[in-house]
């Protein structure tokens, strides 16, 4: 231990370091506003792949898997 001492002129005891932790307060948090979306989603049983509507390709193949996709309506998060 005194070589590591001499080499790097300290051990490898740890110093406590102060963390801190922010916290938004209730004022400022975001809200989640939900809302209709069109979406298109996977037809195959096997995949659970699917978009929004302003997101889809031209082709309306899954990314994921390649079959074809069905439009629907779901509530997510506007964005």
């Amino acid at each position: 231990m005194k070589i590591i001492e001499r080499l790097f002129g300290h051990t490898n005891k740890k110093e406590a370091v102060p963390i801190f932790y922010g916290r938004r307060a209730k004022d400022e948090e975001m809200e989640t506003i939900l809302e209709d979306t069109e979406v298109y989603s996977c037809i195959g049983d096997s995949c659970i792949g699917w978009m929004r509507k302003d997101f889809v390709a031209d082709d309306l193949l899954c990314p994921m898997c390649g079959n074809e996709m069905t439009q629907e309506i779901r509530v997510l998060p506007k964005i």
